[in-house]
Parts: structure tokens; sequence; C-alpha cells
């Protein structure tokens, strides 16, 4: 498992967060591989830590699909499967649809300026990749909406999305998905709720499910 290089664990953290957000990063990145092998003692070196919080977070992953832990055999990144990504990305969709249709009736004057510059990106990867993180263009009507629940549900599950969205070797789904954000953000700017809605609805689904194509499966030949 070659860990990435990266500096001592932040005092300002938790040692348990500092070592999860950390393997996050990796994974969703893609510095970590799908069905990559991931080795207490490695982690422990990485990070600095020792192995209880390393567990911990190995655990935490685990709960949110990134990490497949087989006990008293192995643990590991888990592989990514076509069939899983396209059924994750479709009902992540259905719950994004609802916050921004919710969301946007809530937008600030400064909502609408951080959606419009968001836009402004040209590039149809970068501006899909980069919007659903949480600093993204989703992130703004996360936030307005101020739903706890929804607001974990979206933490639980759209990292592994990203992490689709971050190893795909092609850029239809993307170009597919351009115009659903466009219409995403232009719709929420006037403040037509519905119609953000259903933008955003379509860009999951039909055109983000299409990442799932790009992938092969590869389970058994990690097994």
């Amino acid at each position: 498992m070659p860990v990435p290089v990266t500096g001592v664990a932040s005092p300002r953290r938790l040692i348990r967060d500092e070592v999860f957000l950390r393997l996050l990063d990796a994974i969703v990145g893609g510095d970590l591989l799908p069905g990559e092998q991931l080795y207490d003692a490695e982690i422990e070196r990485w990070v600095g830590v020792s192995r209880t919080p390393v567990r911990e977070a190995l655990n935490q992953l685990a709960t949110m699909g990134l990490v497949e832990i087989l006990p008293q055999r192995r643990t590991r990144v888990t592989p990514i499967e076509p069939e899983r990504v396209r059924q994750l990305i479709a009902t992540v969709g259905v719950v994004v649809a609802g916050v921004v249709r919710d969301a946007t009736p809530l937008l600030t004057d400064s909502d609408r300026a951080a959606l419009r510059d968001a836009a402004e990106e040209t590039d149809p990867a970068s501006l899909v990749r980069t919007g659903l993180a949480a600093d993204g263009f989703l992130g703004v009507f996360v936030r307005r909406l101020d739903n706890g629940t929804v607001a974990r549900l979206l933490k639980r599950h759209l990292p592994e999305v990203q992490r689709a969205l971050n190893a795909t070797p092609g850029t239809a789904a993307f170009r597919k998905a351009r115009p659903s954000v466009t219409a995403l953000i232009d719709a929420a700017v006037a403040g037509k709720a519905e119609k953000a809605g259903r933008a955003a609805a379509q860009l999951f689904d039909p055109a983000l499910v299409g990442v799932a194509d790009e992938f092969t499966t590869t389970t058994k030949e990690l097994r």
C-alpha cells in the first residue's frame, strides 16, 4: 500500500478524525486505488498514530462503502462496481434534487453570486467534480437548507460518488451533465425552485449515471 507522503497529524483535530480525513481524501482523490490493500502498520507510520484510531477510521470508512473489511483476511479499498455506482448516483440524485428545490427560495444574494461564479468553469469534468464537493455549488444549497439529517446523509454517500467521478477515465458523462448544471444554476438564481430541482435530478439521472458505463467490473480479478 503506497500511502501518500504528507505531514504529521494536526494537533487541532482529534487523532481519529485526522486519520479518517487523511484516508478519505486519499481514497476519494485516487491516491489509494480501488481494490488496494490497506495495512494498519503502514497507515500508522504515515499519520504517526497508534493502531486504535486507525481501526476506528477504517471502520468509519467501511460504513460509507469506501473500505471493505474481511475479518482475519484483509482490509482493502472497496472496488468500483458499475451497478453499485449506477444505483448510488441515482439515489443520491433524488436527495440532491429535494435539497436544491427546497433551498432555492432561501438563497441569499451571496449564494446566488457563488452559483454564478461556479457556472463560469468551462471544463465540464471540473465543473461537476468540484461542484459536488463541500465547497462547490452543491454545498451552497446544503448549507442554506441547514437540515442536519440531509447533510449527514450526503456526507456519508457523496464521497463514494465523488470517488467514482474522480476515477472516471472518459468525459462523455461530464459533457452530458453540463447542460443540467447550467439549467440548475440558472433556475436557482432566478428563484425557480421546481425547475432547479428537476435540473438537479437530471444532472444525476440520466447524466451522471453514465459514469458507471466507464468502468468494467473488476471485483472478480481483485478477489
